[in-house]
Formats: structure tokens, C-alpha cells, sequence
């Protein structure tokens, strides 16, 4: 939770450094994550968890063609009815505005295990990778909605002799709701 007191802010201080009028936008994310863990490549979505994302961001638009770099902060929980997880997750996301109502993209989070329901740190990694792919529908300039699907790269087991499933991978179905605020 240390983390997050500081990276915020410094997220916030760097994103209001650039000129109002330029292609930079500023935006508050928060949302639902409907989560699982995939064991041994198996995975149980009836086994699910209901989690939350809440989280910031800023968004460079590239140029005319509509391509667009984003990064921020997010701060999820996940998991499945076994295990409760805890993630803050640096999203960098290349997208492209297909029109002016939508938006496609793929999306790289590093994400740091800042927290667990059975507080078994030790068993599981503190960092993971994930690739995802999302939309925007954008409602109005300042609000969208939209959907982003992860899957773990990274195997959370830190120890995959001592474990009774040797991979395990966080899998995500993000809905959530974007306010920009420039």
C-alpha cells in the first residue's frame, strides 16, 4: 500500500507537467475484474473471484492516424475462491481509436503482488507479467466504457517443486469506466 501513496502522486505531478493543449489527457480509471487462476493450464472460471480495479492513467495521442501510448497505475484484486490476490499494475497500452465512438488495444502490465487473502507470500512471486486486449466506447470527450482481457505470462509459483500445481497464472475480464479531466 506504500506504493501506491507514492506513485499516484507522482503520476498526477509528471501527467499536469504537460501543457494542457497538448496530446496528453489525464484520465481515473475504476471498475469490476471478474478473475481466475489458470493451474497447470487448466482453467476454472466457475471457481472465479469478483474483484475491483481502481486506478489512473495518461494517455498520449500519437498523432492524426489515431494511434494512441498509455500508461498509469492500477491498483486490482484478483484470484479465485482459493486464493484472494492483490495486485498494483504499471498497463502500458498501444491502442488505436478506430473511430470516434471506439477505441482497440493491446495492452503489457508489470504488475507487483502487494497482498494475498492466506498470506502465503512466500509461495507465490511478487512480480507477474500479463498481455492483454481490450476496448473503449467512448460516451462522451471526458467518459468511456470499457472491457480489457488479461492473461499471466508469469507463473505466480515461486517454488514449483514444493507446489501442488506447478503453474499457476492470473486471468482477468476487466469492465470498467474511464473519466478523463483534460
Amino acid at each position: 500500500m506504500q506504493n501506491i501513496k507514492f506513485v499516484l502522486p507522482l503520476l498526477f505531478s509528471i501527467a499536469l507537467c504537460f501543457d494542457s493543449s497538448a496530446q496528453v489527457r489525464v484520465g481515473f480509471t475504476g471498475g469490476v475484474v471478474l478473475s481466475s487462476l489458470v493451474r497447470d493450464s487448466n482453467l476454472a472460471l466457475h471457481d472465479g473471484n469478483l474483484g475491483f480495479i481502481i486506478g489512473a492513467n495518461a494517455k498520449y495521442n500519437m498523432g492524426e492516424l489515431g494511434w494512441y501510448v498509455q500508461s498509469g497505475v492500477d491498483y486490482t484484486t484478483e484470484g479465485d475462491h482459493e486464493q484472494h490476490l492483490s495486485f498494483v499494475k504499471v498497463p502500458i497500452i498501444l491502442g488505436l481509436d478506430a473511430s470516434e465512438d471506439v477505441s482497440l488495444f493491446a495492452a503489457y502490465n508489470l504488475a507487483w503482488q502487494v497482498g494475498n487473502h492466506n498470506n502465503v507470500r512466500d509461495f507465490y512471486e511478487r512480480f507477474a507479467n500479463m498481455l492483454g486486449l481490450g476496448m473503449e466506447i467512448h460516451i462522451s470527450e471526458s467518459f468511456a466504457i470499457g472491457s480489457r482481457l488479461n492473461y499471466g505470462l508469469s507463473n505466480l509459483v515461486s517454488v514449483p517443486a514444493e507446489a501442488k500445481n506447478f503453474k499457476v497464472k492470473p486471468f482477468t475480464f476487466e469492465v470498467f469506466t474511464t473519466f478523463r479531466i483534460n
